[in-house]
């Protein structure tokens, strides 16, 4: 549905409107040198669009052009249009017709912190079945038993994306999925790496082995360390919680257990630097193949 008319809404303003429809911004000379701030009368209300909350100014603009047909709206702050990055971000908007509306700060404060000025609402993700990843040569998949801390998960989405990684999966309770500061940390990862939310793991790895799928489980107390390791065409890396580690149960189902080597014995690698580690020997040895 089309904004209403607003005589007073002239070229090179924004909407009023939170409805679907072209954001009424003028066109892209205006994003030459600093733009000029609306003058359009700031919209309050706090009913949002449907979809995830995607802020972070690389997150957004990669959500523009990875699913742009999924953005409901987006929200930014009153008058930020003299920010270099809310005007491209409205920009993107502008070249995609989706709707762009002025809130005050405090309600886009009401919806989440750390917002820069802008939110995305998002109601595509990436999505991949098992049958698919059954089917291709080479997946590497990535497990996080328990991780809590959404800038952990938010710097592995961002890591797995550059990595080619599928999946991430992780359990239904006591972990975090996505939120607003994952995807700001991801920058954008979240847009290309798909979040599998599991409330069992036993089943999905039994059919994952039964399908050439070979499953590494990063443990302190291994005896081999992950480059005494030939990786595999399909691998699953499992890492645990920031504190405790992989759990009994989880570690169980694991081929085999190995560790990062590290010089203190009595500290440990954060969790989201082990798994860019376990990602980047996965790249490294693939590509020797290639070769």
């Amino acid at each position: 549905m089309k904004a209403p008319k607003n005589k007073n809404n002239k070229k090179g303003t924004l909407s009023k409107s939170p409805s679907r429809g072209p954001s009424r911004v003028s066109s892209s000379s205006h994003f030459k040198g600093k733009p000029k701030a609306s003058n359009v009368a700031v919209n309050t209300s706090t009913h949002r669009p449907q979809g995830r909350i995607v802020v972070g100014h690389h997150a957004i603009l990669r959500s523009l052009i990875v699913y742009p047909q999924g953005v409901t709206g987006i929200w930014i702050k009153a008058g930020s249009l003299t920010s270099v990055e809310i005007a491209e971000i409205v920009k993107q908007a502008e070249q995609k017709k989706i709707n762009v509306t002025e809130k005050p700060q405090g309600v886009l404060d009401h919806i989440t912190t750390g917002h820069q000025g802008a939110i995305l609402f998002q109601t595509q993700s990436p999505e991949v079945t098992l049958e698919d990843l059954f089917k291709k040569e080479k997946v590497q998949l990535l497990l996080l038993d328990g991780v809590e801390d959404p800038h952990n998960l938010g710097a592995i989405m961002r890591t797995a994306w550059l990595m080619g990684v599928e999946a991430i999966l992780v359990p239904e309770h006591r972990a975090v999925h996505l939120t607003p500061a994952v995807h700001k940390v991801a920058s954008g990862g979240a847009e290309h790496v798909t979040l599998m939310v599991e409330s069992s793991f036993q089943n999905l790895i039994e059919r994952l082995k039964e399908n050439q799928f070979w499953v590494f489980g990063l443990a302190h107390d291994a005896t081999r360390t992950v480059f005494d390791l030939q990786v595999s065409d399909k691998i699953l890396w499992c890492l645990g919680a920031e504190d405790k580690g992989l759990r009994t149960s989880t570690r169980r189902l694991c081929d085999e257990l190995v560790r990062l080597p590290q010089l203190a014995e009595q500290a440990s690698y954060n969790v989201s630097v082990a798994a860019g580690m376990v990602m980047s020997e996965t790249f490294r040895q693939w590509s020797l193949k290639q070769n």
